[in-house]
């Protein structure tokens, strides 16, 4: 599979958007599969509106160099090209060494800018030479424009590039302001207005960007990696369940791929208050709850089952809305109570203020997820916070982050642990058995 990483300077560049352009444009040629620099699960939804199928996220963090570079060849079979959409700026990240650079550096992928160019002209043949010449080992192959106003302004930007080829430009136009960020209310696959924008934005690009450049511009070069061990859990095929809809959409598609070689999945929808009859696992991941929570207040039957799951013993797992939705109460911005289901007894309040940033967690015992003292790794994006933890039992210490309660996370109760950590389970996935 050829490939190729976009990148820019900054956020809100329209990388999103114009990634997720070329790759619609692309698939009308190519078999292209979308991938995702970091732990994002908004982006991955507007590359599977692009492609048609599910982005995988890269994240040197949370799966290592190794595993990013098995989960690229893995996913890329059978695929003409892979574009990656990057984090942030270029160089950004945790330091450089968790940064799209190095994501680019670790993959041998070539890279194209993105530049938000509004308001700015030659001032751009700075700030790409300043990224190509920053460290120089990167290798940047081409530059677009995005935002242009005119003819005029398109050429003050392309003549002031030297060293990297100008592949085109999208212009400024109002229909490509995204007017509902927070997707909460349905998944991103769903949401009419996302692929209408998409759609309208890889026919700019069709007109504006060489695209068959891009193309030409992809590596196909070898990577060297360790193939993994054999998965002594596969074929197991116990039927586990896990919740997804609008509230609970934050899955890493991997992780559910990791799932399906050990279990027959079936999927239910708490906020229309189904269940999973004689599952032997579940999963509950995150997304948003708190903008469905007279919904899932009402989901007498999915919040019954699994109280009575969890107290009988079966294994559930649970991360961030799926912590909030297995709690006690949930308290919104008005401070109004919502009863939850309840197996812990914790009450977690809504807030305007996000907390976001990678975490390390290291296991206090042994437990479904990791052995005894060992490190996983993973990421925190809310906006709650506990008010009342009336829990003794934890199953991580946090290192990096700040987790649930006095920097601990991965709450117990029976069979039940659920942390406000997202994991990525290629790390740890001989040891992941509900």
């Amino acid at each position: 599979m050829r490939r190729i990483l976009l990148s820019s300077d900054r956020s809100g560049s329209g990388k999103t958007l114009i990634t997720s352009a070329i790759m619609r444009a692309l698939s009308k040629k190519y078999r292209v599969r979308g991938f995702k620099a970091g732990p994002d699960f908004i982006d991955p939804g507007y590359h599977k509106i692009a492609t048609s199928f599910p982005s995988i996220n890269l994240d040197l963090w949370m799966m290592g160099k190794n595993n990013v570079k098995r989960s690229l060849i893995k996913y890329g079979r059978e695929f003409d090209i892979g574009i990656i959409e990057g984090v942030m700026g270029l160089y950004d990240g945790v330091d450089t060494l968790y940064s799209t650079y190095e994501l680019a550096k670790v993959t041998k992928t070539p890279v194209i800018l993105i530049i938000n160019c509004s308001n700015i002209g030659s001032t751009v043949g700075a700030i790409v030479k300043g990224l190509k010449y920053y460290r120089n080992d990167v290798n940047i192959r081409g530059v677009i424009f995005n935002k242009i106003a005119s003819e005029t302004h398109y050429n003050y930007c392309r003549n002031a590039v030297e060293d990297v080829e100008v592949l085109g430009y999208v212009p400024f136009d109002k229909n490509l302001e995204v007017k509902s960020r927070h997707l909460g209310l349905v998944t991103i696959e769903d949401n009419k207005e996302v692929q209408d924008l998409i759609r309208y934005a890889s026919e700019l690009v069709e007109k504006y960007v060489d695209l068959d450049k891009i193309y030409e511009m992809a590596s196909d070069e070898d990577l060297e990696v360790d193939l993994p061990k054999d998965d002594e859990n596969k074929g197991l095929k116990r039927k586990m369940a896990i919740a997804y809809d609008p509230a609970f959409s934050f899955y890493y598609q991997e992780n559910l791929d990791i799932l399906r070689s050990r279990y027959e999945l079936e999927f239910f929808s708490p906020l229309n208050d189904e269940y999973v009859e004689d599952a032997e696992a579940i999963y509950i991941g995150g997304g948003y709850p708190e903008l469905h929570l007279n919904e899932l207040e009402r989901s007498s039957k999915t919040k019954s089952w699994l109280k009575n799951s969890s107290y009988s013993g079966v294994k559930i797992y649970a991360e961030c809305g799926g912590l909030m939705y297995l709690s006690k109460n949930l308290i919104d911005e008005n401070n109004k109570n919502y009863n939850m289901v309840g197996i812990f007894d914790i009450d977690i309040k809504t807030k305007d203020k996000l907390t976001i940033g990678y975490t390390e967690l290291e296991a206090i015992n042994e437990n479904f997820i990791a052995n005894k003292n060992s490190l996983v790794r993973g990421h925190e994006f809310h906006i709650s916070k506990p008010i009342s933890v009336n829990e003794k039992e934890f199953v991580f210490k946090v290192r990096i982050g700040k987790g649930i309660v006095d920097k601990l996370d991965g709450v117990k109760s029976n069979n039940t642990i659920a942390n406000y950590s997202h994991l990525h389970f290629s790390n740890f996935q001989q040891k992941i058995v509900f």
